[in-house]
């Protein structure tokens, strides 16, 4: 059977058996937290249609993102196999489908399973990867290049050059002061790459966007691509 999501559609049939009278859709709102941070998962989700966000929460209410999620991923699954509270929050950054499992389910699965449970751990490490290029990219390289770079990404998983986006999204995504996003996103919308009114983003140049993003971008895609996890929207 083929889902929205490619970690499930990437799963054998019969693992796909085990696990269906347990899936169920549902319909996530922009902001909503789907695993608190410090909290026992209970469910892990399957993106279908809506983005995700992994951030980690400081003291004083402050975030900065870990990695985004889209049909590429899941979310949850490395504290559903260990069974620890999660050290992030997940909520969706942009509204849309998931596909909710209950998180002891899907790791009696897995414990069942050599083949499902090396497909796990193989999107683990592609997610643990990212999220340490981001890392990276969030230290070394400048907040229009970040946020290039996250905007395409974006693209890529939506599958649309159009997505609603708030300030306060954009400023936690890119790891910058909410003050500072205006600017950042006004010099991409100068050299006509981006329009942005309202909450609501659109790439209008995503050639020229990649010319501005840090080679982040690159070396992300490049490995999602290698592992068939996207299909690019161009």
């Amino acid at each position: 059977m083929r889902f929205r999501n490619r970690v499930l559609s990437s799963m054998k049939e019969e693992d796909v058996a085990a696990l269906r009278p347990h899936l169920r859709e549902l319909y996530v709102a922009r902001g909503q937290i789907l695993i608190a941070e410090n909290a026992h998962v209970t469910h892990v989700y399957f993106p279908s249609s809506a983005v995700l966000s992994s951030v980690i929460v400081l003291r004083d209410g402050r975030q900065c993102e870990v990695s985004t999620l889209g049909t590429e991923g899941l979310g949850g699954g490395l504290a559903c196999l260990t069974g620890e509270a999660s050290t992030e929050r997940l909520f969706a950054q942009i509204a849309g489908g998931v596909i909710g499992l209950p998180a002891d389910a899907l790791k009696a699965r897995a414990l069942a399973s050599p083949a499902l449970l090396n497909l796990l751990l193989q999107r683990l490490q592609a997610s643990q990867a990212e999220a340490g290029q981001g890392v990276a990219c969030n230290a070394l390289h400048e907040a229009p290049a970040r946020l290039a770079r996250w905007l395409l990404m974006t693209m890529d998983r939506t599958g649309t050059s159009e997505f609603p986006l708030t300030q306060t999204y954009l400023a936690v995504m890119v790891g910058v002061q909410r003050t500072t996003i205006s600017g950042v996103a006004n010099r991409l919308k100068q050299k006509g790459l981006i329009a942005y009114s309202r909450g609501q983003m659109t790439i209008l140049d995503p050639a020229g966007l990649e010319v501005e993003a840090c080679e982040c971008y690159a070396v992300i895609r490049n490995r999602s691509d290698a592992l068939g996890l996207i299909d690019y929207c161009d």
